[in-house]
C-alpha cells in the first residue's frame, strides 16, 4: 500500500516538475556570467544594481556566457525602452553570438538572437553600435533619455550561466565623434579597431566618446549638454585660470550625478578601489579648433587635464593622439613638453603624430579616406597606423 501511495504521489508532482523544468533562465545584469565594458555603465543603485545596467557611449558593450544541454538553444536580450520619448527612435545595437555578428538592430523590450545553434558554451557579446546626438548626458536627478538600458538575457531552461571575469587590464579610448564613429559604418572606427586589438594583449577597453565635444567644446547637437572635456576659463596666454567641474566630464559617467571615480578621487572600471585604468588614450582638439574656443583656455585645458589625469591614475600610460586633421597640433605638442617640466618624474606620456599627410588626404573633396569624418577605409588605415604605435608604447618602446 505504501508503495502505491508513492507511486501516486510521484504521478501527481511529475507535471509540477516538468513545469518548473521548463522555465527560462533569466541572467540577471549583476551575474557573474556578464561582463560590462569598463566605465561606460551605470545601474539602478549608482554604478551597480540588480535591475539594469545602462550606457549611451556608443562602443560600449557586455559580454554573457552560458553553456546548455539543449540542441536548439535560445536567448532573448532584455531591454527597458521605458526612456524613449513617443516616436523617438532609440539607439541601434549590434551583437556577436559564437563569432557572428548582426548588426543595426534598434532597442526593442526584447531581441531575439539569432544564429544560436548546438548544444554546448556560448558567448554572447552586446554593443551600442551608435545612437542620435541628443538627449544622452541627462541632468541631476534624471537619466539620459537616449540610452541603452538592458535588465537581462533570458535563456532556454537547459541553460546555465558560466561565471566570467574581465581583462585584469583597461584602457580608455577618449574622443568626439571620429572617436565615436560618425562617418564610418557599423564597428568601423579606429577606436573600435584599437579597442579589438587591446583586446588581444589582455585589455577590456571603453570608448568614452562623444560629437561635437572637445578639450573645452561641449558635445552633442548644439546648445550642447555633454560637458567639455576639462573646461578652465579666464585664463591668461595657456595658462592659470578657473577650472569648471560642473562643465567638465572628465570625471564624470553621466549627467546624473555618476562619477567615474572611486572613493579615492581615482579612475574606476566599476567606482570600486584599485580599478584605474592602465592606458588613457586622448584624440581631442578638432572641435575646438572649428568651433573657435578661446586658445588660451584650450591650451591651459590640456595642460591642466594631463595633470588631473596622471593625479587619478598614477601608473596609467597615457597619450595624446594628434587629431587626424592635425588641429591644434602645435598646442598638444606645447602641452606635453609643458607637462614633462612640471612633472620631471613623468615617464608614461607619449603623443602620436600621424603627420600632415593624414591631413592633407582627408582635406580632399570626396577623397578615398573621406572628409573631416574618416570613412570606414579612412579609420582602416589610421587604425594600422595607429595600433602598432600604441602597442609599442605599451611595451616599453617611444
Amino acid at each position: 500500500m505504501k508503495h502505491h501511495f508513492i507511486l501516486a504521489a510521484a504521478l501527481l508532482l511529475s507535471p509540477l516538475a516538468a513545469l518548473h523544468a521548463a522555465n527560462p533562465v533569466t541572467v540577471s545584469v549583476d551575474s557573474p556570467a556578464v561582463v560590462f565594458s569598463p566605465g561606460n555603465w551605470t545601474g539602478d543603485a549608482g554604478r551597480g544594481g540588480k535591475v539594469f545596467r545602462q550606457s549611451w557611449n556608443a562602443g560600449a558593450y557586455f559580454r554573457v556566457t552560458w553553456e546548455t544541454t539543449n540542441a536548439k538553444p535560445t536567448a532573448r536580450l532584455l531591454l527597458d525602452t521605458s526612456t524613449f520619448p513617443p516616436g523617438f527612435n532609440g539607439p541601434q545595437i549590434a551583437y556577436c553570438i559564437d563569432g557572428v555578428w548582426k548588426s543595426k538592430i534598434p532597442c526593442a523590450n526584447e531581441i531575439v538572437i539569432e544564429d544560436l545553434q548546438r548544444a554546448g558554451p556560448h558567448e554572447l557579446c552586446v554593443v551600442l553600435q551608435s545612437s542620435q546626438q541628443k538627449e544622452r548626458w541627462g541632468s541631476p536627478g534624471k537619466s539620459g533619455l537616449n540610452v541603452l538600458r538592458v535588465t537581462g538575457l533570458q535563456l532556454d531552461a537547459e541553460s546555465r550561466p558560466v561565471p566570467a571575469a574581465p581583462a585584469a587590464k583597461w584602457a580608455m579610448i577618449i574622443g568626439d565623434s571620429i572617436t565615436e564613429g560618425i562617418g564610418a559604418t557599423e564597428l568601423s572606427p579606429y577606436s573600435q579597431l584599437l579597442g579589438q586589438a587591446l583586446q588581444t594583449q589582455g585589455y577590456e577597453y571603453c570608448i568614452n566618446a562623444c560629437g561635437w565635444s572637445g578639450w573645452i567644446n561641449p558635445g552633442d547637437n548644439p546648445p550642447g549638454d555633454v560637458p567639455g572635456y576639462y573646461v578652465i576659463r579666464n585664463s591668461t596666454h595657456g595658462t592659470g585660470g578657473q577650472y569648471d567641474d560642473a562643465a567638465s566630464r572628465w570625471n564624470k559617467i553621466d549627467g546624473n550625478r555618476h562619477s567615474l571615480l572611486d572613493s579615492q578621487g581615482h579612475l574606476s572600471a566599476d567606482g570600486q578601489p584599485g580599478h584605474e585604468p592602465a592606458l588613457i588614450l586622448i584624440n581631442y582638439g578638432t572641435n575646438d579648433a572649428l568651433h573657435k574656443s578661446n586658445p588660451s583656455d584650450t591650451q591651459a585645458s590640456i595642460i591642466q587635464a594631463l595633470a588631473a589625469l596622471r593625479r587619478s591614475a598614477p601608473e596609467a600610460q597615457i597619450i595624446l593622439l594628434i587629431p587626424f586633421g592635425q588641429y591644434y597640433a602645435k598646442e598638444l605638442k606645447h602641452a606635453v613638453a609643458a607637462h614633462r617640466q612640471t612633472h620631471p618624474a613623468e615617464k608614461k606620456l607619449a603623443l602620436i603624430d600621424l603627420g600632415p599627410g593624414v591631413a592633407r588626404s582627408l582635406a580632399v573633396k570626396n577623397g578615398v579616406l573621406g572628409g573631416l569624418h574618416p570613412n570606414d577605409r579612412g579609420h582602416a588605415v589610421f587604425a594600422a597606423k595607429i595600433i602598432p604605435q600604441v602597442l609599442g608604447i605599451l611595451n616599453g618602446g617611444r
